[in-house]
């Protein structure tokens, strides 16, 4: 019996350290290319299928906070991954965050990745810098209020052809699901299309799906 009640207490101690890890994005290093966030996050998403990690890439709007506390809030640091829902058509050069600043577009580029079954799924990205107002500043607005770089990127995925993941007989929906990666600007991450390989997550993400089969 004292046997049973030392392992259910240290089943319940790994459980809540698991969901601490998942929380928090620190017990492994998720640094994911442009590929992998297309086809095993976002387009699972969009066809209401689980993510190749689950618990990865959280439900939060970029825009509702400055990017060091969205990432505080969720035990993260360098960087973050959130879905959030956006209406057709709502292309913004400019996303205000209240009380903090505004996310500025600065660049898009428009891809294309290909599934294991040789599906195209073209997606673009839309990069946006945070921009703060100079100090003392923050009440004033209006033309001459200046404003300066604040170190961080906003990256915003989106599939633009919904073929590759709803059917051709289904309606359009007035919402869909983008991926954003927030990130300090001077964090490119450190995995590279080529060092991806053939479509494998790398070992941290294995440990992580190992332990999601095994408590299955």
């Amino acid at each position: 019996m004292e046997q049973d009640a030392a392992n259910l207490s240290a089943g319940a101690g790994e459980e809540e350290e698991e969901a601490a890890v998942r929380a928090s994005g620190g017990g492994f290093d998720f640094d994911p290319t442009e590929d992998e966030l297309v086809l095993h996050f976002l387009r699972p998403q969009l066809r209401g299928f689980p993510p190749r990690v689950a618990g990865a890439v959280l439900e939060a709007d970029p825009c509702g906070a400055a990017p060091w506390e969205l990432l505080a809030r969720y035990g993260l640091r360098e960087r973050g991954h959130f879905f959030v829902a956006r209406g057709r058509g709502r292309s913004a050069v400019r996303r205000a965050v209240s009380g903090a600043g505004a996310w500025m577009r600065s660049a898009t580029r428009l891809g294309q990745s290909v599934t294991d079954l040789g599906v195209v799924v073209r997606w673009s990205r839309a990069k946006f810098c945070f921009y703060v107002p100079q100090p003392g500043q923050e009440s004033g607005s209006g033309q001459g209020r200046q404003l300066r770089s604040a170190g961080w990127v906003l990256e915003e995925y989106q599939i633009t052809d919904p073929r590759c993941y709803r059917r051709a007989d289904e309606e359009e929906e007035d919402q869909y699901w983008i991926l954003c990666r927030v990130r300090r600007s001077g964090d490119h991450g450190r995995r590279t299309e080529s060092e991806a390989g053939a479509g494998m997550p790398p070992t941290s993400w294995n440990k992580v799906m190992e332990k999601e089969v095994n408590q299955k």
